[in-house]
C-alpha cells in the first residue's frame, strides 16, 4: 500500500490540508487532496522538493498547476511502480530459461554417460568391472533425480511469483486507470482506451463524436456545501453519464468536474441528442449531503460537442470539443454547443444556431 498513516494520523493530515489549499491556491478537488496529503505525509520526497521550490513564490497556484504536479510525481509513480514489476517479470523469465538450460546440460550429462557405459560393457571381464558400470549408473541416475526434483521445486515457485506479478500489474494497471471518486477511467485510461478501439479502425476515428461536459459554477458548490457535496455531485454526473452511454462508449473523468465521452460511429446530430439527455437528466438529479437537505441551488452542466473528421487527431477533435464548451459557459451555460468542422476556423457560425441545443427558458 501507498500510504501506511492511521485514520488518526490520516484524520490530523486532512485537518491541515484544508488550509493549505485555502492560502496556496486550487480547487478543492480530490487531486488537490493528494497532492498536499502526499507532500505533508512526507511519502513522496521529490513533490516536497518541488513544491517547496514553488511556494517561495507567493503568487497563488492555479488548479493547472495544481494538475500538472500531481501529474508529474503522484500519476508517474504509478508508472514507475508498474514498470518495475515489469522488470521483475522480465528477470523470473531470465531465471527460466537458466533453470532450463541447467535442466538440458543435466540431460546431456546423463545422456553420455549411458553411451559410455554402454561402450564399456563391451569390454568387461570381471565382475569388478560390472560393479563399476553400475555404480557409475546409480552416481549419474541420483543426480539426474536430484537436478529434476530441485527443476520442479524452482519452476514451481518461479511460476508461482510470476502469477504473483502478473496480479499485482493488473491491479496496478487498473488503478493507474481508474479515476478513484468516480471508478470511471481518468485522463490515462481513456487515451489508452481510445488508442486500443483506434488500432481496430486502422488509428482512424472518423465518424466518431465526442463530449466534454463541465459542471456550471462548480466552485459555488464547494464554497457553499463543502467540498464532501462537491465529491457528490461529481459522483452523480458520472452515474448520469454511465447511464446515458452504450457498452461501446467510452467514458472518463477528463479532470477536476470535467468529464469526457468518446461516441463510436455517431454523427455530430446523435451525439447531441445524447448530449441534451444528459444534460436534461442531470438537470433533475437530487443531491443530498448525509441527513441534510437536498441542494438549495440547481447544478447543471454544459457541453461541448465535436464531430470526429476522418484523420483527424484525438488531440485537435478534444480542443474543438473544448473550445465548443467554452462556448456554451459563454453562452449562458446549462447548455450544448457545437463545434465547427475540422478545419472551419470561426467560432459558431450564426448559422449553426440551429445545430445547437441551448437551455430551456
Amino acid at each position: 500500500m501507498r500510504y501506511q498513516e492511521s485514520a488518526t494520523e490520516s484524520a490530523e493530515l486532512l485537518r491541515l490540508i484544508l488550509p493549505r489549499i485555502a492560502r496556496h491556491g486550487g480547487a478543492y478537488v480530490p487531486t488537490t487532496y493528494s497532492l498536499w496529503y502526499e507532500y505533508l505525509s512526507g511519502v513522496n520526497p521529490k513533490l516536497i522538493a518541488a513544491l517547496d521550490e514553488r511556494l517561495r513564490n507567493e503568487r497563488p497556484m492555479t488548479q493547472a498547476e495544481v494538475e500538472h504536479f500531481y501529474s508529474k510525481f503522484i500519476d508517474t509513480r504509478e508508472a514507475s511502480t508498474l514498470e518495475a514489476y515489469q522488470a521483475g517479470l522480465s528477470e523470473l523469465m531470465r531465471r527460466l530459461a537458466e533453470i532450463a538450460a541447467s535442466s538440458g546440460a543435466g540431460t546431456a550429462e546423463f545422456s553420455r554417460t549411458l553411451a559410455q557405459c554402454q561402450h564399456d560393457l563391451g569390454a568387461i571381464s570381471d565382475p569388478a568391472g560390472v560393479h563399476r558400470i553400475i555404480q557409475s549408473l546409480v552416481t549419474s541416475t541420483t543426480a539426474v533425480r536430484e537436478s529434476t526434483t530441485t527443476l520442479q521445486k524452482e519452476v514451481a515457485a518461479t511460476r508461482e511469483e510470476m502469477q504473483q506479478l502478473r496480479g499485482q500489474m493488473g491491479e496496478l494497471q487498473n488503478l493507474a486507470q481508474t479515476d478513484p471518486l468516480t471508478r470511471l477511467r481518468n485522463r490515462r485510461g481513456f487515451e489508452l482506451a481510445v488508442s486500443e478501439f483506434a488500432l481496430g479502425r486502422a488509428a482512424d476515428l472518423g465518424g466518431c463524436s465526442l463530449l466534454i461536459a463541465d459542471i456550471d459554477q462548480f466552485k459555488k458548490v464547494n464554497d457553499n456545501y463543502g467540498h464532501l457535496v462537491g465529491d457528490q455531485v461529481i459522483r452523480a454526473l458520472a452515474q448520469v453519464l454511465q447511464n446515458s452511454v452504450k457498452g461501446r462508449d467510452i467514458t472518463a473523468r477528463w479532470g477536476g468536474e470535467e468529464f469526457i465521452v468518446l461516441l463510436p460511429q455517431t454523427p455530430g446530430e446523435g451525439a447531441v441528442t445524447l448530449a441534451e439527455q444528459v444534460r436534461v437528466a442531470f438537470g433533475k438529479t437530487r443531491i443530498k449531503s448525509g441527513g441534510r437537505k437536498e441542494l438549495s441551488d440547481t447544478v447543471t452542466i454544459s457541453i461541448g460537442v465535436a464531430e470526429i473528421a476522418s484523420g483527424e487527431p484525438l488531440e485537435q477533435a478534444v480542443g474543438r470539443a473544448d473550445s465548443a464548451l467554452y462556448t456554451a459557459k459563454n453562452g449562458g451555460r446549462n447548455c450544448v454547443r457545437v463545434a465547427p468542422p475540422a478545419g472551419a476556423t470561426d467560432a459558431l457560425e450564426p448559422g449553426r444556431q440551429d445545430a445547437t441545443v441551448a437551455a430551456a427558458s
